[in-house]
């Protein structure tokens, strides 16, 4: 029985669990509402369990799609970047944990500040994913009827791409190296 790919399924949860957080945060610190601090931190903590399932479920569906060499480069930036964004929501959950614990909890300007800055890279990296699959068509049978071809919106990917990893070739986003492998470089089809 083949599944279907399971992480676009789950993304959006804790991508909306962590603007939750951060917006509820922030009004709590305006209005000084102790119901939005609650709200914010109870979506903070589900937006870590939500981005540790999705994170498997990312795991999962690349090491069994049949990706081309440059889309196959494209997700192992997207799951760099989401090594980074997970390790910082563990570490933001832990200070808001820390806030939580600590009578009167008070959410200060540099716990905002991160908290931004997550929320900042979790939309990047929505993006980005989103971006893989509408241009590479990555994780799906690409069939063509978006807003834009895909050589016009192939180069925009490229060019963040070449920011993030100044090293590797293929900038223009040309589709060189179209093979199919798995997640692991093989061959679809072969182990």
């Amino acid at each position: 029985m083949n599944l279907p790919p399971l992480h676009p399924a789950l993304v959006h949860l804790p991508l909306a669990f962590v603007v939750l957080s951060f917006l509820a945060d922030l009004f709590s610190r305006i209005t000084r509402r102790d119901s939005l601090r609650i709200v914010g931190f109870w979506a903070l903590m589900a937006a870590l369990v939500g981005g540790l399932a999705t994170i498997a479920a990312g795991y999962f569906d690349m090491n069994r799609a049949a990706l081309n060499a440059q889309t196959h480069e494209y997700v192992d930036l997207h799951l760099k970047i989401g090594w980074v964004l997970a390790v910082s929501l563990l570490i933001l959950s832990l200070w808001r944990w820390r806030i939580w614990s600590n009578p009167p909890p008070q959410i200060g300007t540099g716990y905002l500040i991160a908290a931004f800055l997550v929320f900042a890279l979790t939309m990047f990296q929505g993006w980005f994913g989103g971006e893989m699959v509408y241009t590479q068509g990555a994780g799906v049978a690409a069939a063509g009827q978006g807003t834009e071809s895909k050589e016009e919106a192939r180069p925009r990917l490229a060019k963040v791409k070449q920011l993030l990893s100044p090293g590797d070739k293929d900038v223009g986003g040309t589709g060189a190296g179209s093979e199919k492998q798995n997640g692991h470089g093989h061959k679809a089809g072969q182990k």
